[in-house]
C-alpha cells in the first residue's frame, strides 16, 4: 500500500489512463472512419444506380411523353370518348400503343418481339375498323395477356373507373366495355383533379410460380376536350422497368471481400429482383414498407436484422410527387464483413495499447527517477509550512519541476501575506481599516473627520431576554447583528462595534465619499426595512430604533500594542447615542446638521426642540420618514 501513496505511483495511475484513453479514441476514430468510408462507398454505388434509373427513365419520358400527350388529342379517340364508345376507343387506341411497345422494347432490350415474348401486335398502319370476329375476342388479344414484355393498356373514364383494366398479371384482362372498378389510389379524390398532367406510377406484374414478377412502369395521359377543355378520361400505357443495374452491381460486388450488394424494386408491398434470395425478399419488403409509414423523407438509410445478421439498407422513392403507386428502389448488403473487420481492428488496438502501456511504464519509471529529488524537497518544505514557517523557499530550477518551485514558493509567499491579514483582522473591526493599516500603520493612527454615525438599538430587549436561555440570547443577537451588519455593507458603512444589542456605523471614516449623511440615513430605512421582513419568519420579533448624528469626530486606532480598536469620539457621537435613546420602536430620529444634507426625496418631520442629558443647549430632532 505503501507504494501507491509515492510519486512514482502517482504518475504512472495518472499516465496510464491517458495513454488508454488515446488508445480506445483512436481505435473509435478508426472504426468510425472504417465504417464511413464503407457505407460512403455503398452509397455512392447506390446514388450511380438511382442516377442510371434516373437518366433511363428521362429517356423513356422523353420519347414516350410526347408520343403518348399527340395521341391524347386524336380527334377519332377524343370523339369516341365523348359519345362513351369505349370499345371503339380501345380499337383506334390499342394498335397505336402496341405499335408504340415494340419500338421501345427493340430499342431498350434490342430484341424482336416475338424474341421478347411480345406476340400479336398490331402495326402502327393498321386500320382501327372493328371486326366483328375481334369484337368476340377483345379481352382475350394475346397483346394484353401474353409475355412478360406486353405492354400494360388501360382505358379509364372521367370518374376514375376502368373501362379496359389489363391488369399486368399474367393470363388475365377485364373485357372491355365491362367497367371493372375505381381506381384504388383514388381514395375519395376525384380523378380529374389529380390528373392534371401526365403522371408516371408503378404496378406489379405477377408472372406466377415459375417466372420472376416484373414491375411496369405506366405513363397516365390526361384525355381532354380540346374546344370546352373537360376532362374525358385517361388512358394508361406501361412497359417493362429495365433491371439490369442491379444485377450488374450485384456480380460487381459479390466478387469484393466485404460482399455483394443486393438490390431490387418495392412496388405495392412487394420486392421484385433478381438478386435478393426469395426467403429475404418479404423481410426487406416490411422492413422499407415501415420506414416509409413512419417518416416522410424519399431517402433513408436503415439497419434491418436478416436471418439474425444485421444489413445495411438504403432506399429511395422513384416517383415521389405522384398520385398514382410508387416506386422505390432498395439496395443492401450483409454487415458481417464489416463487423469481422471492426473486430480485427480492435484486437489490433489492443495490442498496440498493451505495448504503448508498456512503453510508457518504462518512460515513466525513468522520469519519475529524476523528478524524486525536487519532490522530496518541496514534501520537506511543506512541513514546514505545516509548522508555520512561511519564510521557508525551495530552489527555482530552469526545466517543469522549477516552474512548480516557483509555484511553491509564490505559494508560501500568499500564505505569508495572508497570515498578515489574519493577524492585522484580529486587532481591528473592519476589514476596510485593516486594509489602511497595511498601506500605512500611522494612517489611522488619529485625525479629525466630518462623519456621520448611526446608533441602532433594540427596544425592549432586557424584558424579551429574561427568561431565555443563554445560548438562545446569543442566537437571537447573531442572527439581528448579522443582518443589519449586511445592510451596513451593503450602503458603504463601517461596523465601529457591537455593545450589548446595539450596533455603531460610521459613514465618512476612514474615507469619505462626499455623501456620507445620505448613505446612512438610506442604510437606516433599509435596516427597518430588513427587521420587519426578519419579524415575519424569527421566532422572537424585534422593534428597533435608530439615532442620527453628523458632524467633527476624531478618528483612529485606540487601545494597547496586543489590541486595537478604530472608533470615533466626540460631542457628535454622544448625540447619535441620544437621539438612538428617545427614537421610539420603528422611528429614525436624525439632527438637523444630518438632514440638512439629504437630498429632496427622502421625507422628514421637525420634532419639538428639546434638551437632552449632556447637551447644555437645546437640540432640534428630526424623524426621518420611511418611504
Amino acid at each position: 500500500m505503501k507504494f501507491f501513496s509515492t510519486f512514482r505511483a502517482k504518475l504512472i495511475l495518472s499516465i496510464f489512463p491517458i495513454v488508454a484513453g488515446v488508445v480506445v479514441v483512436a481505435l473509435i476514430l478508426s472504426e468510425w472512419k472504417f465504417s464511413a468510408t464503407y457505407r460512403k462507398l455503398f452509397e455512392e454505388q447506390f446514388e450511380n444506380q438511382i442516377a442510371g434509373l434516373t437518366q433511363a427513365k428521362s429517356k423513356r419520358q422523353d420519347a414516350l411523353s410526347s408520343v403518348l400527350e399527340k395521341m391524347a388529342k386524336n380527334s377519332e379517340i377524343i370523339s369516341s370518348m365523348k359519345t362513351a364508345d369505349y370499345l371503339k376507343t380501345v380499337f383506334i387506341l390499342r394498335p397505336l400503343l402496341e405499335s408504340l411497345a415494340q419500338e421501345r422494347l427493340q430499342n431498350e432490350f434490342g430484341q424482336s418481339p416475338k424474341k421478347a415474348g411480345v406476340t400479336g401486335l398490331r402495326p402502327l398502319n393498321a386500320p382501327p375498323e372493328i371486326k366483328k370476329e375481334e369484337s368476340k375476342e377483345v379481352g382475350r388479344s394475346p397483346a394484353i395477356g401474353g409475355g412478360l414484355t406486353a405492354p400494360f393498356i388501360a382505358l379509364i373514364d372521367a370518374k376514375g373507373e376502368f373501362v379496359l383494366n389489363q391488369r399486368p398479371r399474367a393470363g388475365s384482362a377485364d373485357h372491355v366495355g365491362r367497367k371493372s372498378s375505381k381506381m384504388p389510389w383514388l381514395s375519395n379524390r376525384q380523378f380529374a383533379e389529380i390528373l392534371t398532367e401526365q403522371q408516371i406510377g408503378y404496378l406489379l406484374m405477377d408472372s406466377g410460380e415459375r417466372r420472376s414478377d416484373q414491375v411496369r412502369e405506366v405513363f397516365v395521359t390526361p384525355l381532354r376536350d380540346p374546344e370546352t377543355k373537360a376532362f374525358l378520361g385517361a388512358f394508361a400505357f406501361g412497359l417493362p422497368l429495365p433491371a439490369m443495374a442491379d444485377r450488374a452491381l450485384f456480380e460487381q460486388t459479390k466478387r469484393s471481400e466485404f460482399g455483394e450488394i443486393m438490390g431490387g424494386i418495392l412496388v405495392e408491398g412487394k420486392l421484385v429482383s433478381t438478386t435478393v434470395p426469395e426467403d429475404q425478399k418479404s423481410i426487406v419488403a416490411k422492413a422499407v414498407t415501415d420506414s416509409l409509414a413512419k417518416s416522410d423523407k424519399d431517402k433513408k438509410e436503415i439497419v434491418v436484422p436478416i436471418r439474425g445478421v444485421k444489413h445495411q439498407l438504403i432506399y429511395r422513392v422513384l416517383n415521389p410527387e405522384s398520385p398514382f403507386p410508387q416506386a422505390t428502389q432498395v439496395n443492401f448488403f450483409s454487415l458481417a464483413p464489416l463487423e469481422a473487420e471492426i473486430r480485427d481492428l480492435r484486437r489490433s488496438g489492443i495490442a498496440v495499447g498493451i505495448v504503448a502501456l508498456g512503453i510508457a511504464l518504462v518512460l515513466i519509471t525513468i522520469t519519475s527517477r529524476s523528478l524524486s529529488g525536487p519532490v522530496s524537497q518541496l514534501v520537506a518544505a511543506t512541513h514546514e509550512i505545516e509548522r508555520g514557517n512561511f519564510d521557508v523557499r525551495v530552489p527555482v530550477a530552469g526545466d517543469e519541476m522549477g516552474r512548480v518551485s516557483q509555484s511553491f514558493n509564490e505559494m508560501a509567499a500568499g500564505l505569508a501575506l495572508q497570515e498578515k491579514y489574519r493577524s492585522v483582522l484580529n486587532a481591528v473591526a473592519d476589514r476596510s481599516v485593516a486594509e489602511r493599516l497595511l498601506e500605512n500603520r500611522e494612517a489611522l493612527s488619529g485625525e479629525l473627520r466630518d462623519v456621520t454615525m448611526l446608533f441602532c438599538d433594540i427596544r425592549g430587549f432586557t424584558a424579551l431576554t429574561e427568561h431565555m436561555q443563554p445560548h438562545d440570547v446569543i442566537e437571537l443577537l447573531n442572527e439581528h447583528m448579522t443582518a443589519l451588519t449586511e445592510v451596513a455593507y451593503e450602503h458603504g458603512g463601517i461596523v465601529d462595534k457591537f455593545v450589548g444589542d446595539l450596533i455603531m456605523v460610521l459613514f465618512g471614516a476612514p474615507v469619505s465619499t462626499g455623501n456620507d449623511a445620505q448613505r446612512a440615513v438610506e442604510c437606516s430605512q433599509a435596516m427597518m426595512l430588513r427587521r420587519r421582513e426578519l419579524n415575519l419568519t424569527s421566532k422572537h420579533p424585534l422593534e428597533i430604533g435608530i439615532g442620527l448624528a453628523s458632524g467633527n469626530v476624531v478618528a483612529g486606532c485606540m487601545g494597547s500594542e496586543q489590541r486595537l480598536s478604530y472608533t470615533v469620539l466626540g460631542h457628535r457621537v454622544n448625540l447619535a447615542s441620544r437621539l438612538c435613546g428617545i427614537a421610539h420602536a420603528g422611528e429614525v430620529i436624525a439632527d438637523a446638521e444630518t438632514v440638512a444634507d439629504l437630498a429632496k426625496h427622502i421625507m422628514t418631520e421637525p420634532l419639538p426642540t428639546m434638551h437632552l442629558k449632556g447637551f447644555s443647549e437645546s437640540i432640534q430632532p428630526h424623524r426621518i420618514l420611511m418611504a
